[in-house]
């Protein structure tokens, strides 16, 4: 590896969800106008590196679509099987239904998988939400604001 590819490596704090390629940035608004340049993904979320788990943190204003979020869990559960899958809300002020009838999804293909999926970083109107709906009880959700990966 030459000097300016180290460089860049050591820019690249996030990653695509499904790829992995680099995102040196955050890719720019609206969503269908920030393919991932490698694979095309249209990117609601990224994944966060270096990081012992795996780590998503979902963009603002990015609701996925039923696909995007189907093609996330298919590369999630082919490269890390019965893993732990931690989203980061904490970029988000509000979620609209179709989110969270996403974020369901992703928790039943995930769990049916043997996986986890935890959500971490709920501001206090968005975890209103989820404890006004019950969905408490459908999620695990983590307070490890300080470290999304669960560690101690």
């Amino acid at each position: 590896m030459n000097t300016r590819d180290k460089e860049l490596a050591k820019e690249v704090l996030y990653q695509c969800p499904v790829c992995g390629h680099g995102l040196p940035h955050e890719p720019p608004m609206p969503r269908f106008d920030a393919p991932c340049p490698d694979c095309g993904y249209h990117i609601w979320c990224r994944r966060r590196t270096p990081s012992d788990g795996t780590v998503l943190e979902v963009l603002p204003g990015r609701t996925p679509e039923p696909w995007d979020v189907e093609q996330l869990v298919e590369s999630f559960i082919r490269q890390r099987p019965a893993a732990r899958l931690v989203v980061d809300l904490r970029l988000l002020d509000l979620v609209d239904s179709a989110f969270v009838a996403r974020l369901l999804a992703m928790h039943k293909r995930i769990r049916a998988s043997g996986g986890q999926l935890v959500l971490c970083g709920l501001c206090p109107v968005v975890r209103e939400m989820f404890q006004h709906l019950r969905l408490e009880k459908a999620f695990e959700i983590s307070d490890a604001a300080d470290d999304p990966a669960g560690r101690p």
